[in-house]
């Protein structure tokens, strides 16, 4: 009998799966119930977002770029900035304050250094990879591999 209870469930789960019903589950909303309002909307009385439907959670997003709760936001990660074949590749302009990647992907090691130091890698080794933080001021940063002086590059911050 234990056996053909279990099978019965079975099919019993994968025909509710399959027509869109779902077991209830500790921590999820059925479908139409109303979602409690975050206490600081209740207290400010800030309307919720609806429900969405079988998990009692908000639909709506805020717009990209859009900050709703006011709190600071980090500036957005740079594409990557590729040593390889000693030369420097990718980078470009980034805004101030982005988290630049840098990758190693020479035979040999290398660094991603600032002519002013104002950001440094210090010593990659081939596979090695670290992330710069660009300046906070736009202009256009010269840097140099500090092992091989003659690769050179410069990282573009604009607002």
């Amino acid at each position: 009998m234990p056996i053909r209870a279990t099978v019965t469930l079975g099919i019993c789960l994968g025909a509710g799966l399959a027509a869109g019903i779902g077991l209830a589950r500790p921590g999820l909303l059925a479908e139409n119930t109303p979602v409690p309002a975050p206490a600081a909307a209740a207290a400010t009385g800030t309307p919720t977002a609806p429900a969405s439907p079988g998990y009692g959670r908000p639909t709506t997003s805020a717009p990209a770029g859009a900050n709703p709760a006011g709190a600071a936001l980090a500036p957005a990660a740079a594409d990557p900035v590729t040593i390889q074949d000693f030369a420097f590749a990718g980078g470009g302009t980034v805004v101030p304050g982005a988290a630049v990647p840098v990758v190693n992907a020479d035979s040999v090691a290398h660094t991603l250094t600032a002519d002013d130091r104002s950001f440094d890698t210090g010593t990659l080794e081939s596979g090695g990879r670290a992330t710069i933080t660009a300046p906070t001021a736009p202009g256009t940063f010269r840097f140099l591999c500090a092992i091989h002086p003659s690769m050179q590059g410069t990282l573009t911050v604009a607002p």
